[in-house]
């Protein structure tokens, strides 16, 4: 294989007194920060990246930019993290100490040159060494198995995807790493599926790219749009580059989400995204862990991951994480503010729980969020199943809509904090009273048309709560329908 050395003249320091991370300065043309560093962009066709979407408008616009006079530069630094064959040769110190001069020289395989399957042999070993040896002997015992749980079936372009709902039995699927699974785990099977021609491939283009963001000794952690618009306007032209040698995938993960986040914060769905799909098990608890040292708030996005990714949600695959292409239809900033409610309910209904807090109560409150959605889920999909998939034209539901799921679930929590009865005190409880809430409930409720607008308003979900207040009083009564409600009329 042909390895192209790219050389360059810069400072290596250590950024403060205490540290053993260094850094790196030096100057690259764009073509060649281009070429030797991999940019990991999140879609559905490749959840394991971190980086946002190339978007060819920002590309244009700083191309014209550059265009528009030879003035116009870029002064400020792109980040990379140097991950593959990179070679730093002392050469002088500077005055001070502070630094050091050195050569870098990074190794970039020719690997446009590779045919396609030597390319995914060595993405197959890249990724191994970030699994647990577990995870690696539960895929490669069942490999046909986890290759047909990891591998979009669904999709008729046969893109390189990755399902984000599939479920794993007890005793069965490809449990990843330790207690849970991670994207990563499913991303291996899928690759030692195709090194084993278990499928054909994908359109080559796709998984190449994907490949190469992998296996390029680089990663490209900001300032895409600049280096890609950059070197359509000038392929000469020079960034001043920042690099962390030696970086691993979950810093150069962690890096990103500090550089958005202080900057332009990132959306709450898609860090959750970034972090439930570019990492390993291990590396999510060590990312979160030093991003709340940082300061940036991590709770929601790790409730969301786990309402979207663990086997007991109700809501498993269903969320909205604003990723293209990416097939969850439940609004993220919604989901968010059904969990947080419910785990405020010290504060809002305290009178169902026998302390007024979640101390005393066998279970996390999450485990008791999921049970109450279960019960409904199960309730009303035993009625009808189309009520818990995604509304479509043949497959009316009114259900699962985030108005009728927060407004359903203050109706329960009202009614039981009004009888004084019902405690929140084990999980299985939970399940079963809510299960029972609904007991004969009409699931045409949800499937015939609801002719009034704005739901979202106070007024529309007084309109919607009163409904379905009425409608429970009257289950049974003859000559009575939820249809003369005026949810239902013009």
């Amino acid at each position: 294989m042909n390895t192209i050395p790219y050389e360059y003249i810069g400072q290596r320091f250590k950024p403060r007194e205490g540290t053993d991370q260094q850094l790196l300065l030096f100057v690259a043309p764009a073509e060649d920060i281009r070429s030797w560093a991999g940019v990991p962009r999140k879609a559905f066709d490749y959840q394991h990246g971190f980086q946002r979407t190339l978007n060819p408008g920002r590309v244009g616009d700083v191309m014209k930019y550059f265009k528009d006079s030879e003035r116009n530069i870029s002064p400020t630094s792109v980040v990379v993290g140097l991950t593959g064959a990179v070679e730093i040769t002392p050469l002088k110190d500077v005055a001070g100490n502070f630094s050091e001069i050195v050569k870098i020289t990074i190794n970039a395989p020719d690997y446009a040159a590779m045919p396609i399957e030597e390319l995914i042999d060595a993405a197959v070993v890249a990724v191994r060494t970030r699994l647990n040896e577990t995870a690696v002997t539960q895929i490669e015992e069942n490999l046909n198995r986890a290759f047909a749980d990891a591998v979009t079936t669904e999709d008729v372009d046969q893109s390189f995807g990755i399902v984000s709902d599939k479920i794993i039995e007890d005793g069965g699927g490809i449990a990843a790493e330790g207690d849970g699974r991670s994207y990563l785990a499913d991303f291996y099977a899928q690759l030692r599926g195709y090194q084993e021609r278990l499928d054909d491939l994908p359109a080559e283009n796709t998984l190449r790219e994907t490949l190469y963001s992998i296996l390029k000794p680089a990663v490209l952690v900001d300032g895409q749009h600049r280096v890609f618009g950059g070197a359509s306007s000038d392929e000469s032209m020079l960034f001043s580059v920042c690099a962390i040698p030696g970086s691993t995938w979950a810093e150069s993960v962690f890096q990103f989400v500090i550089i958005n986040q202080k900057a332009k914060p990132i959306k709450p769905a898609f860090l959750s995204s970034i972090i439930a799909t570019s990492l390993s098990t291990k590396e999510i608890d060590e990312v979160y862990t030093r991003l709340r040292s940082s300061s940036i708030d991590v709770e929601r996005s790790e409730v969301m991951e786990r309402l979207n990714t663990e086997p007991s949600s109700p809501f498993k695959g269903m969320i909205d994480f604003e990723v293209e292409g990416a097939p969850g239809y439940l609004q993220f900033p919604g989901m968010a503010k059904l969990a947080r409610d419910f785990q405020n309910i010290p504060n809002t209904h305290s009178v169902l729980l026998r302390s007024g807090s979640w101390d005393d109560v066998a279970g996390d409150w999450i485990d008791h969020f999921f049970a109450f959605w279960r019960g409904i889920r199960e309730y009303f999909e035993g009625q009808d199943n189309r009520l818990w998939s995604e509304p479509s034209s043949d497959r009316p539901n009114n259900l699962l809509k985030i108005v009728s799921l927060q407004v359903m679930q203050q109706v329960v929590l009202d009614g039981w904090a009004d009888s004084r009865i019902f405690r929140l005190d084990d999980v299985d409880g939970t399940c079963v009273a809510t299960h029972s809430f609904w007991m004969d409930f009409p699931s045409t409720f949800f499937t015939d048309e609801w002719r009034q607008k704005g739901l979202q308003t106070s007024v529309g979900r007084g309109i919607l709560s009163d409904a379905i207040r009425e409608t429970r009083r009257n289950i049974g009564r003859k000559n009575w329908g939820h249809r003369r409600l005026k949810l239902f009329s013009d």
